[in-house]
């Protein structure tokens, strides 16, 4: 019951995270065409500041919930090597772990990325991490 409690409350706060990615991306970006530089610049800010609210905070959620996942779904390491599925599993890990380091350090250390400054890259990161999400179940 708790492994299902936690996968459930993980992918909850995903499902924020990525969803925040979608409408900035999707929608608040095209806005720029159609709206004047001090109307789009208001609209960001009035929808950041309830972003900044809840985001943040999901996010955290979801990396200490997703390291949790890991450590119970990984397994055991055969003589072999990896398996497919610890392997695409572990990509996984890995893209979820740098979003969420990278967003954990902008956000509550004020610490600005060094590799991107807009939100498509981790747009498009998300959209691997749920490509390997469903991926990882039939390799």
């Amino acid at each position: 019951m708790i492994y299902l409690t936690i996968k459930l409350v993980h992918i909850f706060s995903v499902f924020i995270y990525g969803g925040f990615l979608f409408t900035d991306n999707l929608f608040l970006a095209k806005m720029k065409r159609d709206l004047s530089d001090d109307e789009h610049s208001k609209i960001r800010e009035y929808f950041m500041q309830y972003v900044r609210k809840v985001v943040p905070k999901a996010l955290v959620v979801a990396v200490v919930s997703g390291v949790y996942l890991l450590y119970v779904n990984f397994g055991v390491i055969e003589e072999t090597g990896l398996s497919n599925f610890q392997i695409v599993l572990g990509i996984k890990a890995f893209l979820g772990l740098w979003l969420g380091v990278r967003g954990i350090l902008q956000v509550f250390f004020g610490i600005q990325p060094l590799v991107f400054k807009s939100h498509l890259v981790p747009f498009i990161l998300v959209i691997i991490i749920i490509f390997l999400s469903q991926l990882m179940f039939s390799v």
